[in-house]
């Protein structure tokens, strides 16, 4: 019973204070953002590579997709630095890094351009 009773008087007062708070939140003090302005625009994020840092501005269209992937980098010339154009169509065909395998030879800056991709994402939203 004493539980019972403590419990209605925490309720009451979370009920209490909820009609306390703010209402700046009401339809006539919020602006609408049409769905085709909402959705983000690019996001960008920095990993470390085996040569250096990789930082991916990825550029997404109105419906959300991935369109393109811009990179600036200091990998391999002969490993990491092609690796990038193939993890980058890869994961734009995907429309993200899930399912998207890291290439042969090149797994640290493949793990690093997918992680950089990732967390660029995750900006965006």
């Amino acid at each position: 019973m004493k539980n019972l009773n403590k419990f209605a008087l925490v309720a009451a007062m979370a009920f209490t204070f909820a009609a306390c708070g703010n209402n700046a939140n009401t339809a006539e003090n919020t602006e609408t953002v049409p769905a085709e302005e909402a959705q983000p625009s690019k996001g960008e994020a920095t990993a470390a590579g085996y040569g250096g840092d990789i930082k991916v501005t990825v550029n997404f269209g109105k419906d959300g997709v991935i369109e393109s992937i811009d990179t600036k980098h200091t990998e391999t010339e002969d490993i990491g630095a092609k690796a990038i154009p193939e993890l980058t169509d890869a994961i734009i065909k995907a429309n993200g890094t899930e399912g998207v395998d890291n290439v042969s030879g090149a797994t640290v800056t493949s793990e690093a351009f997918k992680s950089a991709v990732n967390e660029a994402i995750a900006n965006a939203k």
